[in-house]
C-alpha cells in the first residue's frame, strides 16, 4: 500500500499504471463495503443503552478510519505514478475522485458520532456538485501544464503532444513557462485559436490563449521539435 517507486521496480511484472489501478480498485471497493456496512449495521445494530450506541460508534469509526488509510495509499499511489509519469488532466480527475470518497467516509463518521445520517445523502450530492465547480473554476488544464513544466526543468523529460492536447486553457502557462523554442512547439501542435466567435460562443480561455500567442511567431514548426523530449 505504501512501496512506492522502490516497490514497483522490484516486483516482477507490475508497472506503474497496474500499481495505480490497483489502489483505485481497492479504494472503490473498500468504500463501497464500508458504506454498504454502515448502513446495514445501523439499521440492525441494537442502540438501546449508552453501552451500544458507545460500542457502535467505535466499531464503525475503526472502520471508516481504516477507509481513510486506503484513500490515502491510492492519493499516494497516484503520486508515484505522476512523478515517474507527469500529470495528465484525468490523473488529477482520478485523485479529486479519490478525494470526494474520503470526504463521504469523514461524512459518515460525522453521522455516526450524532447516530443521525438524515442529511447525509443531500452532503454527499452537495459536495460532489462543490467539487465540481471548484474544478471548472481552477482550471486543471492550465495547473497540469504547470506541473508538467516545473517537472521539465527539474528532469528535462517534457510530452510535448500532451501538452498541445490540453488545447487553449494552458497555452498562456505553456508560453509563460517554456523555453521560446519549445513553447513555439506546443503551440504548432494546436490548431489556431478562434478569435472570430460571436457573443453566445465566447470563451475566455481562448481569448487568453489568443493574447498569449501574439508573443511567439506561431510560423513552421521549429526543426527540433519532438512530440516526446527527453521521455
Amino acid at each position: 500500500m505504501w512501496g512506492g517507486h522502490e516497490f514497483v521496480r522490484n516486483t516482477t511484472g507490475l508497472s506503474y499504471a497496474d500499481y495505480v489501478h490497483q489502489g483505485f480498485t481497492q479504494l472503490t471497493i473498500a468504500t463501497a463495503l464500508t458504506l454498504a456496512t454502515i448502513g446495514l449495521t445501523v439499521r440492525k445494530a441494537p442502540r438501546a443503552t449508552a453501552q451500544d450506541r458507545l460500542l457502535l460508534r467505535l466499531t464503525l469509526g475503526s472502520l471508516s478510519v481504516l477507509t481513510l488509510v486506503v484513500v490515502a495509499s491510492a492519493l499516494n499511489r497516484m503520486s508515484v505514478y505522476q512523478q515517474a509519469y507527469g500529470f495528465t488532466v484525468l490523473r488529477v480527475l482520478v485523485d479529486a475522485f479519490e478525494v470526494w470518497l474520503g470526504l463521504l467516509v469523514v461524512l459518515v463518521m460525522v453521522a455516526g458520532v450524532k447516530l443521525s445520517g438524515w442529511w447525509l445523502p443531500r452532503a454527499a450530492l452537495a459536495s460532489g456538485a462543490a467539487l465540481l465547480l471548484v474544478i471548472g473554476v481552477a482550471n486543471p488544464a492550465a495547473w497540469v501544464a504547470e506541473q508538467n513544466i516545473a517537472r521539465y526543468v527539474e528532469s528535462g523529460k517534457l510530452d510535448v503532444a500532451y501538452l498541445a492536447t490540453l488545447g487553449a486553457d494552458a497555452t498562456p502557462a505553456v508560453i509563460e513557462g517554456l523555453p521560446r523554442e519549445i513553447a513555439r512547439c506546443v503551440v504548432a501542435f494546436q490548431p489556431a485559436p478562434e478569435t472570430s466567435d460571436d457573443w453566445l460562443g465566447w470563451n475566455l480561455g481562448r481569448v487568453r490563449a489568443a493574447e498569449s500567442v501574439t508573443v511567439i511567431d506561431r510560423g513552421s514548426l521549429p526543426g527540433n521539435c519532438s512530440p516526446q523530449l527527453g521521455q
